[in-house]
């Protein structure tokens, strides 16, 4: 929950130390960049050394230090006088992946209307949780935008038949609030001001939700680095429009569960249905908040949101590109993590998140990112001072055998 997300995480920028020398057909991954040595071989210039990391709420800054090259037979060194060739090291930048959470807001009267639902009930805890999350400085990093399905017609008294439910897909595709980064104590407030009370008639959770799949797609193809994920929370089953169904909304959900995870809170009793839409958007089952008092309705829905930020907080750092010329040993890529108490750990690498190992390629045939597995991805957000080292150096790294 809060606790594991360290303030402005998903905003970390990350400045790499290169290695450009790796991975070239030279013995021990040696590699020229001009000069020679007095005994003729050829001697690199522009090596770094540093012991820079990413702060949680900062930047990173790394450099290759003086480690002896283990790639080979030993005899390498950094910066060696005797004929020996030293790697050369660059920088480069590069970012965790941007988050964005598209809410999706059920507005139905059951919400609160006073005839078919008490706003006490869940009106009010549920406005009043999102509001806390979409405030508080701990949802630093994260972008979010707010939808709400049915529509709003403004009118005032309970909910009527004589205003039946938008039931097309299309007019779900722009949110009431558009993408916003967080904090944010007065956008979102002041767009839920205006849908009070709730007093829309059915409840279109296919349409609603599948706009909002479409809506969140626009999202991912303006930028493909990004996480987006969708947060939909409601009181009840789909209600009114063709084809309405829970099992069409979880269908449309399973759709795009593999780039785009659809998270459900049900607040009120006998929701499990909605587990299905859970299931099927790739979360496993639905957070289900219970109405037994508005204080603990409220902590409980906002415990869940919280937890929803961090699963979707990104642990992922993109591997940038080498300099012109050169090219990258992922073979000789070490990660280090220093604590707080400056208590330094090597982070083991294998090829899956299996066992003791700490972080994995998301292609090693082929390597983009830098990817934590959940164990340190949870210790790296809980500690807000530590930092985090990747250094592109020529020896090799920790493998969990």
């Amino acid at each position: 929950m809060r606790t594991l997300i360290g303030s402005g995480l998903a905003a970390i920028v990350a400045s790499l130390a290169l290695v450009p020398a790796c991975g070239s057909d030279r013995p021990e991954s040696m590699v020229s960049s001009g000069g020679t040595s007095p005994s003729g071989a050829t001697t690199s210039t522009g090596a770094s050394s540093g012991t820079g990391g990413p702060s949680l709420g900062g930047s990173l800054s790394g450099g290759g230090s003086n480690m002896m090259n283990s790639g080979g037979d030993g005899t390498t060194s950094f910066g060696g006088d005797d004929g020996t060739v030293a790697c050369a090291a660059a920088t480069a930048e590069t970012t965790l992946a941007p988050v964005y959470l598209v809410f999706l807001l059920d507005e139905s009267g059951s919400m609160g209307d006073g005839k078919y639902g008490d706003r006490k009930e869940k009106w009010d805890p549920v406005t009043s949780a999102l509001e806390a999350f979409f405030a508080d400085a701990d949802s630093a990093g994260i972008t979010a935008s707010l939808g709400v399905f049915p529509l709003n017609n403004t009118t005032t008294g309970p909910a009527t038949t004589t205003i039946p439910a938008d039931c097309d897909a299309n007019v779900y595709g722009t949110p009431e609030v558009a993408p916003r980064a967080l904090p944010d104590a007065e956008t979102f407030a002041a767009a839920i001001a205006k849908l009070d009370p709730p007093n829309e008639y059915g409840t279109p959770t296919y349409p609603a939700l599948t706009g909002t799949i479409a809506y969140a797609e626009t999202l991912l193809k303006a930028d493909m680095s990004r996480k987006v994920a969708i947060v939909m929370v409601t009181d009840g089953e789909p209600v009114d429009c063709a084809d309405n169904t829970i099992d069409n909304t979880a269908k449309a959900a399973m759709g795009v569960a593999d780039h785009i995870p659809t998270y459900v809170i049900g607040v009120g009793d006998s929701l499990a249905s909605l587990n299905a839409i859970a299931e099927g958007g790739g979360t496993d089952k639905a957070f289900i908040v219970s109405l037994d008092n508005p204080t603990q309705t409220r902590k409980d829905l906002l415990d869940a949101i919280n937890l929803i930020r961090g699963k979707s907080i990104s642990c992922e750092l993109k591997i940038p590109p080498p300099p012109a010329g050169k090219r990258l040993d992922p073979n000789k890529v070490n990660v280090e993590f220093t604590g707080t108490d400056m208590a330094k750990t090597a982070l083991k690498y294998g090829a899956t998140c299996t066992g003791d190992t700490a972080w994995h390629y998301d292609d090693p045939a082929n390597p983009k990112t830098v990817v934590l597995c959940d164990t340190a991805c949870a210790t790296v957000k809980a500690d807000a001072m530590g930092k985090l080292d990747l250094e592109f150096a020529c020896e090799n790294r920790q493998i969990v055998q």
